[in-house]
């Protein structure tokens, strides 16, 4: 773990240990997934010269990011007991970054509130489709904001989209497949993301989230589902199963800048 500028380094976490092979493998990730995100995070927040919280990090694509465009420090926060920052490291050797201001930690949301630590900018990218507390969550950044602070946010593949079950098949199958036949063509881990760790949130939920917890809207931008075209004959399997709005099932993903009246 490295020193933050201006604060105590925190004890030691002690992380999981990745197989080489899986080092390797999730490098590569987060090497590949970092280069989208010009397009689906930067509109919204620029890190340069930031304090930054990456909440759910993940192994550090947006960690990654925010050192390739220059954060002042970055503090990457997720639950995942699988938390390794090792994956990360190695990205940035790979790709020749020194870049040392930074600190993996294994803890919630909530935790981070009480903690003091406060930044310039939050971002959060392909998280909050999986947050079920969205108002809650949301909340939880007031404290943690400086004067002028901003939250950037980008939510992909939400549940109502073509994509929104995570599951690397057709369009919208997950809205009107048959469970059983879906879990027996699924590994576990991708059974379990789809029936417990996605909640379901459409962008109007999410806009009533934002609303109720006070926080003003500097930009939104809601992205159409590429697969939309094939709607009209699908429509009719979906509804049976699923009745649904059609706005739900064009809408892909939310990108947006936020914060808070007293941060303005």
């Amino acid at each position: 773990m490295r020193k933050r500028r201006g604060r105590e380094v925190r004890p030691e976490q002690v992380f999981h240990q990745l197989a080489a092979n899986e080092i390797e493998e999730l490098r590569e990730y987060i090497v590949h997934r970092s280069g989208a995100l010009d397009r689906d995070l930067l509109p919204f927040g620029d890190p340069a010269d930031k304090d930054v919280l990456v909440f759910g990090s993940g192994y550090g694509a947006d960690a990654l990011w925010a050192a390739k465009r220059g954060a002042r420090s970055i503090v990457a926060t997720d639950t995942s007991r699988g938390l390794s920052p090792v994956p990360f490291e190695q990205a940035l050797d790979q790709l020749e970054i020194k870049y040392e201001n930074y600190e993996f930690r294994r803890e919630d949301v909530y935790e981070t509130a009480v903690s003091g630590d406060t930044f310039d900018l939050v971002i959060s990218n392909g998280t909050f489709e999986h947050v079920h507390d969205l108002k809650g969550v949301l909340s939880a950044f007031r404290p943690m904001m400086r004067p002028g602070g901003r939250i950037a946010i980008f939510a992909d593949g939400l549940w109502y989209s073509s994509i929104g079950g995570h599951l690397g098949r057709g369009p919208w199958e997950h809205l009107w497949a048959e469970l059983p036949e879906l879990k027996a063509n699924l590994p576990g881990n991708r059974w379990a993301v789809y029936r417990e760790q996605l909640n379901r949130m459409t962008a109007v939920d999410f806009l009533e989230a934002v609303r109720s917890v006070g926080m003003l809207i500097l930009q939104m931008r809601l992205n159409g589902d590429p697969n939309v075209a094939r709607l009209p004959a699908l429509s009719p399997r979906i509804q049976a199963v699923t009745p649904v709005s059609p706005a739900d099932l064009s809408v892909v993903s939310i990108g947006c800048e936020l914060c808070f009246l007293e941060n303005l």
